[in-house]
């Protein structure tokens, strides 16, 4: 009886750290970054990809544990979710990537210096990102009410 509460614990708490992270990143991503900055980016970005985990095993288990995979897979706002968290899956791998080439350096106990364009484009991802992780609620809300 306590494991569905549990799981929806979880659940939330790595929604709200999965969404905090890439805040935190913006904040922090400038052009030129020291040592202790771009540490912390890095391991914001590995509190996203491990929260963004926690949240898809823990939403497949309430799946389960709740109302059945039936009620979900024939929901449109369960495969717009699905979507969302696919698509910003996909768009972290380019931060991710230059985030973990950063690694020789920050051990090292150096900074980081973007390229003009490489920080636009970190920048822009990490914003597209946060606004479909602000879109997810609106979806999952939708989903657990049934339809309009």
């Amino acid at each position: 009886m306590a494991w569905p509460i549990i799981v929806a614990w979880l659940h939330y708490v790595s929604i709200m750290l999965m969404v905090a992270s890439p805040l935190g990143e913006h904040l922090l991503l400038k052009s030129e970054l020291n040592m202790a900055q771009a540490r912390a980016i890095q391991r914001l970005d590995i509190v996203y990809g491990a929260s963004a985990a926690v949240v898809l095993a823990t939403g497949v288990l309430r799946m389960f544990l709740e109302k059945g995979p039936e009620y979900y897979d024939h929901h449109i706002a369960f495969h717009i979710l699905v979507g969302i968290f696919v698509i910003a899956a996909l768009l972290s791998i380019y931060p991710t990537i230059v985030f973990l080439r950063w690694r020789a350096d920050t051990k090292a106990g150096k900074g980081q210096q973007l390229a003009a364009a490489q920080f636009k484009k970190v920048q822009m991802i990490v914003r597209v990102e946060m606004t479909l992780l602000l879109l997810a609620p609106f979806f999952a809300t939708w989903m657990a009410h049934g339809e309009f």
